[in-house]
């Protein structure tokens, strides 16, 4: 039985997020069933069934801080009602990190994709982008401006908190648009490249920290008998770069992406 509000449990875990990446970390968990709620949506309901095989993608760029709110495929076919019906494919949320906002633009403007991107700002804001039609009417548009009454209903602070709460309403609030109508493939490995460019930059940040770690000097600076730490120390880092380059793998990166990182320590 489906109960119509957040259980206790569920709101603690929101309440926890200190800021954005946290709230990213969050909508990860409810989009592969590790929480029931999400704030703005139904409690207890999890994401609808035309999502389902974006919810790898939507994890992953949740997890690095691009925190969505709403997304949909795209599609062209006759619908509930028997007659045709369009879809852009499409997602929308907040971002706080420029690097990530940069990257994620970057790769969408490369793709021919339609950005929406807004601050806070006051001033006029570009009206939403039709993203569902039907007989000529459209029913759904994505990129709005959402002001600050609209984000306290999406994000309530009762439930991720004030502090939350103000991360949220300082994020740049960006859409990504796919202008050609029942596409869906395009959009979704533009988000990918970007997960694979951090995937790639993990890996070789543990790759650069194993080197730095086994080198002669580190070793004696740090352990008394360096002999017997090396095994110890060159294991530890071994399991951390082996856990990264798994990620990038499950993210689409190749083996060959991989070694011009690490180079023969991907073996």
């Amino acid at each position: 039985m489906k109960f119509p509000w957040m259980s206790g449990a569920d709101k603690r875990r929101w309440r926890s997020a200190a800021g954005l990446k946290d709230l990213g970390s969050l909508v990860a968990s409810w989009l592969i069933g590790d929480i029931a709620s999400q704030p703005g949506y139904q409690p207890n309901c999890g994401p609808e069934e035309e999502t389902q095989h974006l919810i790898p993608v939507l994890v992953a760029v949740n997890r690095l801080g691009y925190v969505t709110d709403s997304s949909q495929p795209g599609f062209a076919g006759y619908g509930y009602d028997h007659h045709w019906w369009e879809q852009r494919a499409a997602v929308s949320g907040l971002v706080d990190d420029p690097q990530l906002r940069e990257r994620l633009v970057a790769a969408a403007e490369l793709a021919g994709l339609t950005v929406v991107l807004h601050d806070m700002t006051p001033r006029r804001h570009a009206e939403g982008v039709p993203v569902t039609r039907s007989l000529g009417r459209v029913y759904t548009a994505f990129g709005s401006f959402l002001p600050v009454r609209d984000l306290r209903t999406i994000w309530s602070p009762q439930i991720i908190g004030r502090r939350a709460f103000g991360k949220v309403a300082e994020a740049w609030q960006l859409t990504l648009i796919d202008p050609k109508w029942g596409r869906d493939d395009v959009l979704w490995e533009a988000l990918a490249e970007v997960v694979r460019q951090y995937r790639l930059e993990a890996v070789e940040k543990e790759a650069r920290l194993s080197r730095e770690a086994l080198t002669h000097e580190n070793l004696c600076r740090r352990y008394a008998n360096p002999f017997l730490a090396r095994p110890l120390v060159k294991e530890w880092h071994a399991e951390r770069l082996s856990a990264a380059i798994d990620e990038a793998k499950l993210s689409g990166c190749t083996e060959a992406d991989i070694a011009l990182v690490v180079g023969c320590e991907c073996d």
